[in-house]
């Protein structure tokens, strides 16, 4: 039995409080991308409205768009998109997204 910490990092949807993403610090596992997602800037700020907040799940951004989600709404250009293990609703939003050349890494602060 290891006597090691485990630290984990999780995103949840300011909204309505589900778990976007964990990110596990000093496992072999990656974690976990369930909705962690990134959609185009001009998408976003719609989305934003007159509260802003940092991370949304597909539903509670769609419902501050006022409708679904779409491929071409998402960044083409960076790899959280395309890796990870993704919801279904996230990956049925996503259908047809085609990854662009090069993609780049993606950095936050929780």
């Amino acid at each position: 039995m290891s006597n090691k910490r485990h630290t984990a990092t999780a995103c949840i949807c300011q909204d309505c409080e589900a778990i976007l993403m964990v990110r596990d610090i000093g496992l072999l596992s990656a974690g976990w991308d369930h909705e962690w997602f990134m959609v185009n800037d001009r998408v976003w700020r719609a989305g934003q409205g007159e509260r802003p907040v940092r991370f949304l799940c597909v539903g509670c951004l769609e419902h501050r768009l006022g409708r679904r989600l779409t491929a071409r709404d998402f960044k083409r250009g960076v790899r959280i998109n395309f890796i990870g293990r993704k919801s279904a609703r996230l990956r049925q939003r996503m259908r047809g997204l085609r990854p662009a050349k090069r993609l780049r890494e993606t950095s936050f602060t929780p």
